[in-house]
């Protein structure tokens, strides 16, 4: 259990260094408005992953886990070519709405960015299922730490702006998707066998995709929210704090890949033991995690003047950075009860879940943020962390009691 999430962590951390170092380079060199346009693509971009992931992705992750060797790749063969046949109409939308924004400069690279990741993407998933988080380390480390490195040399040449960054974020990804595609076994699928499964996908994944976007929007809610009460420069403000409590995304996320696959080999033995089994891996990531957190709360200040330089726009934000902490620690241990929920099927449940803390955050963000600005919008997305937890830990209190997968 070490090992797999020892390699999932390191994956997860190059992963979330690579986003890290990009939103930085970007937050230091780049016009307020700008990164906060940067931030607003990107939520919408996250949107059409959360999207994909979570009617094939994951769907085929849990169930390459749950299959014998010799039939994983016929099942990753029909789940790569699913992929387009959701991915086009998204890319089409997308498109089409950043031309009638205004921002037609950015359709096409978004596009080519949004394409190349997601078939790289497909690919670190398969991995994932059999537990080769080892082999996705390779790709993994050219598409996230290429692009910040080509954004630097753009930097370096007076050339960064908004379409040669999603241009750099494409390449990488693409070289990525070329690196991955040799560690992958895929079968080629039949043309009949891909109804039944993207009818099996929908069935176990309709679930997983209403959570997975009613729990995005939560924070599309906060992004577009700042943008309309005071502009996209107050968006650049919150993502600028975000990308600081985002230091421990490499935890959180390394670990919701792996928990569910986890629990899902367990499930046969009930939640309890399914649930000891998540809980082993979420305790684990609670060993770095908080000596992360307590840095953050005791020296924000230090931290802004590290990552932002000293005439950073960014240098007043220590009390929404000290209030995002302690809401990410809530987040995070409701976010691993929500995992172990995916991997027992049952979704629908994290899915009230998320639903609560997106209800609270929508109660609390415009009387927060009239009053108290940032802050205050710091305050709401704490105060719905606090009922995802609250209910989360409800729900699983009553899975454990029963005991049987049959009955959440």
């Amino acid at each position: 259990m070490l090992r797999h999430a020892s390699w999932t962590l390191i994956d997860q951390g190059v992963v979330s260094l690579g986003a890290f170092l990009l939103n930085i380079t970007l937050a230091r060199h780049i016009a307020p408005v700008e990164y906060g346009v940067f931030a607003l693509v990107f939520g919408i971009l996250l949107l059409v992953q959360l999207a994909i992931s979570s009617v094939i992705f994951y769907p085929m992750s849990i169930r390459i886990t749950q299959l014998p060797e010799d039939g994983r790749a016929a099942l990753a063969g029909r789940g790569l070519a699913l992929l387009p046949v959701l991915l086009l109409p998204l890319l089409l939308a997308l498109a089409l709405g950043l031309i009638l924004l205004g921002r037609s400069d950015l359709a096409g690279p978004v596009s080519l960015y949004l394409a190349a990741w997601q078939g790289q993407e497909a690919l670190r998933r398969i991995l994932f299922a059999e537990f080769r988080h080892r082999d996705a380390l390779a790709g993994d480390s050219i598409a996230y730490l290429g692009a910040p490195l080509a954004v630097l040399l753009l930097l370096q040449q007076g050339m960064l702006a908004l379409p040669g960054v999603f241009f750099c974020m494409a390449a990488a990804s693409g070289l990525a998707l070329l690196v991955s595609c040799r560690q992958v076994r895929a079968d080629v699928p039949l043309l009949r066998t891909l109804r039944p499964t993207l009818l099996e996908f929908w069935s176990l994944g309709g679930w997983s995709l209403a959570n997975n976007l009613v729990g995005a929007l939560r924070i599309q809610l906060f992004l577009w929210g700042l943008t309309a009460m005071f502009g996209a420069a107050a968006t650049a403000a919150f993502q600028a704090a975000l990308n600081v409590v985002n230091l421990a995304n490499p935890i959180l996320l390394g670990l919701c890949n792996v928990i569910p696959q986890a629990a899902a080999r367990k499930s046969a033995e009930g939640y309890r033991a399914a649930w000891k089994a998540a809980r082993d891996y979420a305790l684990i990531g609670t060993l770095p995690l908080l000596p992360c957190y307590a840095v953050l709360l005791s020296a924000p200040d230090l931290v802004l003047l590290l990552l932002y330089g000293a005439d950073s726009l960014y240098l007043t934000l220590s009390l929404p950075i000290r209030i995002l902490a302690v809401s990410w620690l809530l987040g995070y241990s409701a976010d691993m009860i929500c995992s172990f929920m995916h991997g027992v099927d049952s979704a629908r449940l994290a899915l009230l879940v998320s639903a609560a803390g997106t209800l609270a955050a929508a109660a609390l963000f415009l009387p927060l943020t009239h009053r108290f600005g940032l802050v205050g919008s710091c305050i709401a997305l704490g105060g719905s962390n606090l009922v995802r937890l609250l209910t989360a830990h409800w729900f699983l209190t009553r899975m454990i009691a029963h005991g049987r997968p049959s009955v959440a």
